[in-house]
């Protein structure tokens, strides 16, 4: 009955449909040449299909991914000429339909409501150059500007944050908004459900975002109407279903915990249990997370509201005087002394830029001593290898902490691929030996960082509705280095010499991942 229970039923169901899709067009195309290679219209057919592919081809060849996105589909297109383009189509194609740009037209102006405040500009200026040119890239592409009376509260695991998040849900008097990649029944979840329901119960308006695709398999199917029945506001962010569409690809990735407009949770950690190492999967899960209060959080808020309204409710008005952090920041005692600056902001695919990669690239390129480095996975697209590889050899010391042990096989061989050229130019790179690292972050020169959602992977980067924190000076950069050197101390340094020998024995299996490496 666990089996049913669970709904994993009804996400194979879905899968086996979409499958059965799969084979029906491909046996329709199997079916038509067949038919038509006993006939006088054989070599036509071939011309139409070859013409049809080369097309396909130039329209890959000139599109806007980045060059290794678009060299694995011309490889797979050319190499399977019957079925490539079909695939292509369904899954990969990046055109802007007429829906994604309404979507996109609503969304930024939600995050145009974003307070621009100038003297934190100014001051931003005066603490670091470096820092204002890697602020204002992420205020012109994200519209969100850098705060201060803001503080930030890092936590090195998400078993340091789990505690603080039910205390802080339980001083909700208004409205709790969560938005998160996997939400799964355990210790973690059910506490925090316990808290959601009888917020709910007390009026305060309680809305919740989880991703279809993270949670298969781990939710009931339909549980977004059990949460509804509680007075929970839920909504599934893009449902699979039995339907191939390339839309299936971009998946809402944000972790984000809104209370009262004041009060933020975000970073890596999902809400579940292997994320605060209740259970083990992976070996020790080491994670973050940060806790902002202030004038940032608006930022946030609008993140959430944005996805909101233009996924769920698109004829929705907004009062954004409600949801500002002055509403109701009396009742904790107004504005911190934050000690430093914060500048949220958010990433999504179909826009034109891809913020998490700029913003890393940014950091990179105004490192003067160090940018040190955490990341579950490391495949890399020529852009990203290069900013890496042209800071290390500036001089910038480098270092990049990945897992030891894996949650995907292929995507850890990737991973471990890559290693090579970093390595032979300066880059340093360790393996955290417990187990499994999922927190992302940038921590550079003392002076500026980033947590948040963004992996370095083509999906995340590309792919995927992201989000992430630009901090600038403060207490947090310096927790942030110290959780990075204590985590150093029980990881294994890879050096170039060893990576040769992976190389000798991995040598075919690499050859074929790196073929797909940014389909993965």
């Amino acid at each position: 009955m666990k089996f049913f229970h669970k709904g994993y039923w009804q996400k194979i169901v879905t899968i086996l449909l979409v499958l059965l899709e799969f084979i029906a067009a491909i046996g329709f195309i199997v079916v038509v040449v067949l038919g038509l290679l006993n006939s006088a219209y054989a070599l036509v057919t071939f011309i139409v299909l070859y013409v049809l592919s080369f097309l396909i081809l130039l329209f890959i060849n000139y599109s806007s991914s980045i060059s290794e996105y678009r060299i694995s589909w011309m490889f797979l297109v050319g190499g399977l000429p019957l079925i490539g383009p079909l695939f292509y189509l369904l899954f990969a194609h990046k055109v802007r339909t007429g829906s994604q740009t309404r979507f996109l037209e609503k969304y930024f102006a939600i995050l145009k409501e974003n307070d621009l405040d100038e003297k934190a500009r100014t001051s931003l200026e005066e603490y670091s150059k470096s820092a204002k040119c890697v602020s204002d890239y992420i205020l012109r592409t994200s519209n969100g500007g850098p705060y201060q009376n803001s503080s930030v509260q890092y936590f090195p695991l998400g078993d340091e944050a789990w505690p603080l998040m039910l205390q802080e849900l339980e001083k909700a008097k208004h409205y709790i908004y969560i938005e998160f990649f996997i939400i799964k029944p355990g210790k973690m979840w059910d506490s925090i459900l316990a808290i959601l329901e009888r917020k709910a119960k007390e009026g305060v308006d309680v809305r919740l975002i989880y991703d279809d695709f993270g949670n298969l398999g781990s939710l009931p199917t339909h549980y977004d109407r059990k949460l509804n029945k509680k007075g929970i506001k839920a909504r599934i962010f893009m449902p699979i279903r039995p339907l191939i569409d390339v839309r299936m690809n971009n998946r809402d990735h944000r972790k984000i915990m809104v209370i009262d407009g004041h009060t933020c949770f975000t970073g890596g950690i999902n809400l579940a249990d292997e994320y605060v190492n209740v259970i083990e999967r992976f070996g020790h899960w080491k994670d973050n997370a940060i806790l902002v209060i202030g004038e940032a959080v608006y930022s946030y808020t609008l993140l959430f509201l944005s996805n909101w309204i233009t996924s769920f409710e698109p004829r929705a008005k907004i009062d954004f005087s409600y949801y500002h952090p002055n509403t109701f920041i009396d009742e904790i005692g107004g504005f911190p002394e934050g000690d430093g600056f914060v500048q949220p902001y958010g990433d999504l695919p179909y826009a034109d830029y891809a913020v998490g990669i700029g913003t890393y690239q940014a950091i990179l390129s105004k490192s003067r001593h160090y940018t040190y480095i955490s990341t579950p996975y490391l495949i890399l697209d020529e852009k990203m290898k290069e900013s890496l590889i042209s800071a290390a050899l500036q001089g910038v010391d480098v270092r990049i902490i990945t897992p030891h042990i894996p949650d995907k096989k292929a995507v850890f061989a990737l991973t471990r691929y890559n290693y090579g050229m970093l390595l032979k130019n300066g880059v340093k790179i360790y393996e955290y030996t417990p187990g499994f690292i999922h927190q992302k972050m940038f921590v550079s020169d003392d002076k500026m960082a980033t947590v948040g959602t963004i992996n370095l992977d083509y999906r995340s980067l590309y792919l995927h509705m992201e989000n992430g924190t630009f901090i600038v000076g403060g207490q947090a950069i310096k927790l942030m280095k110290q959780d990075f050197l204590n985590t150093l101390e029980v990881s294994e340094e890879i050096t170039y010499d060893k990576w040769l020998k992976w190389q000798k024995r991995q040598w075919l299996k690499w050859f074929f991942l790196r073929l797909f490496a940014p389909l993965l």
